[in-house]
């Protein structure tokens, strides 16, 4: 091989490493267990684009996303970034979450804003809000939308005669008991984090939501996606769901749709849900590794107007970005006005430690209820004692 051969060929091996980026872009694990999980990966998927990095997008199961975060945990191989419910962010000791740089001021709705705090730290990063209880209505079904639950037992029995039940609900699900404990001055953990559940108002809010179903009003069968499908399907005149599944019902029942407030209870009680934020979260102290500048920029990617924008109008989420949601509310159509309404009346849902044992307590008293073991008293009781072992066994 000559000299020149040999220096032609050097100088193209010199192009070629010149054209190749010194390290390649990092892949990002992410975690979420979204509703709309097509639309988020999608979303994802797009942050390429943006020469930071690519985006491994796994999904997991709701009711399995605490404990698959806790197994990796321990055995050393969390995702990168998760998108998980405010209320995880009491798992720090566990999951070990990396701090989130602060955004500028205004730059985030302040309830949003606060979702990412645990103990006066940010350990999560919200990217939407909301995720409240509502009342949904079938407009071909019910001409005017009952007030109050004695209301809508009165209407239940001119729905019957069409074949028509009343209320679709998830009934044996905690977080549609909660708003009731709210409206007789109830709260699952106190401004001090502690566990208050053996209360005369837990007792008031017991016997109230057994009655539903004693009543007929609505079905302790229908549990999981029956709500949602059943009532799409004109089964029932109401649903009490979430703002999760605004976008599924407006594409699916049209102008039919009707949203309002919860039902009041007896002598104008409003129910009081809770209201939360989901967060992207850094497990594993990762904005502390290699990945961090891929995260944060990821990270700003999901906050963006842009994604934001883009988010609202495929999910119909609310935004944390301040100037999005602005846009939103001044376009907003009578159901998002009602959803809005709702959410004024609502109250954050704890980031404290307390509230993962208030919720094994809340399911432990209200299985013995269920199964006719105890009665309200004693199911209140039995709520407060198991919570607080719970909270003992830990280390916390």
């Amino acid at each position: 091989m000559t000299v020149s051969s040999l220096v032609r060929r050097l100088v193209a091996l010199l192009a070629v490493a010149a054209a190749l980026p010194l390290c390649a872009a990092p892949t990002i694990v992410f975690w979420n267990a979204q509703q709309n999980a097509d639309a988020l990966a999608a979303i994802a998927s797009d942050f390429a684009k943006t020469g930071a990095g690519k985006v491994e997008t796994n999904w997991i199961n709701q009711n399995d996303l605490r404990a698959s975060l806790l197994r990796h945990a321990t055995d050393g191989d969390l995702p990168d970034v998760a998108l998980v419910p405010s209320d995880f962010l009491a798992l720090d000791k566990e999951l070990k979450y990396s701090e989130v740089p602060a955004t500028k001021s205004g730059e985030l709705v302040p309830n949003a804003a606060a979702s990412g705090l645990f103990e006066g730290r940010a350990l999560g990063a919200p990217m939407f809000w909301g995720n409240h209880l509502m009342l949904y209505y079938n407009r071909s079904l019910v001409a005017k939308p009952a007030r109050s639950f004695a209301e809508m037992a009165t209407q239940a029995k001119a729905l019957e005669a069409k074949g028509v039940r009343a209320l679709a609900m998830n009934w044996g699900e905690m977080y549609w008991m909660v708003p009731f404990y709210g409206a007789y001055g109830g709260w699952p953990v106190d401004a001090k984090g502690s566990v208050t559940l053996n209360t005369p108002a837990m007792v008031q809010t017991l016997n109230t939501y057994f009655g539903l179903v004693s009543g007929g009003l609505t079905q302790k069968e229908c549990r999981g996606d029956c709500p949602l499908d059943r009532f799409i399907a004109g089964e029932f005149a109401y649903s009490i769901n979430g703002d999760w599944a605004m976008h599924e019902l407006r594409e699916a029942l049209g102008d039919k749709l009707g949203v309002t407030t919860l039902p009041q209870l007896e002598g104008g009680r409003n129910l009081v849900p809770m209201y939360s934020g989901y967060v992207l979260v850094f497990p594993g102290n990762a904005l502390k590794g290699p990945k961090r500048d891929a995260l944060l920029k990821f990270l700003r990617y999901m906050q963006s107007p842009e994604i934001q924008r883009r988010w609202f109008a495929e999910t119909a989420l609310l935004p944390v970005n301040a100037a999005v949601y602005r846009e939103a509310l001044a376009k907003a159509d009578d159901n998002l006005k009602a959803s809005l309404n709702q959410l004024r009346l609502a109250r954050a849902m704890p980031n404290d430690r307390g509230m993962a044992f208030a919720w094994e307590g809340l399911a432990k008293g209200f299985s013995s209820m269920y199964q006719g073991r105890v009665n309200a008293t004693e199911a209140a009781r039995m709520m407060q004692q198991h919570a607080d072992r719970a909270q003992r066994r830990t280390d916390y």
